[in-house]
């Protein structure tokens, strides 16, 4: 996965972004000040963890970058309607 953190919430974070989509090296790298600090890590381990990508999400969707499953990020250009490939149900066999 290419999101990575440097920081602690409550608090400011950056967040580094890098394209998932082969062949491309988009990059963002972006601040957020975090002011809820994340569920106690021995009540909820997951949300701990994931506790700043979640709150950093509408932003990176304000990017114009998606997240496509089991591929990762992808940056505005790779997202775009005609860069996309069609999900293979998409796709009819002759």
């Amino acid at each position: 996965m290419s999101l990575m953190s440097d920081g602690e919430p409550p608090g400011p974070v950056r967040f580094y972004l890098a394209c998932d989509r082969a062949g491309c090296r988009a990059r963002a790298v972006f601040d957020l000040v975090i002011a809820e600090p994340p569920p106690d890590i021995e009540t909820d381990l997951f949300g701990h963890l994931l506790h700043g990508a979640s709150m950093a999400s509408p932003h990176i969707q304000e990017l114009g970058w998606i997240f496509v499953q089991q591929e990762g990020y992808w940056c505005p250009n790779c997202a775009s309607p005609g860069r996309r490939r069609p999900r293979s149900r998409d796709v009819r066999s002759s």
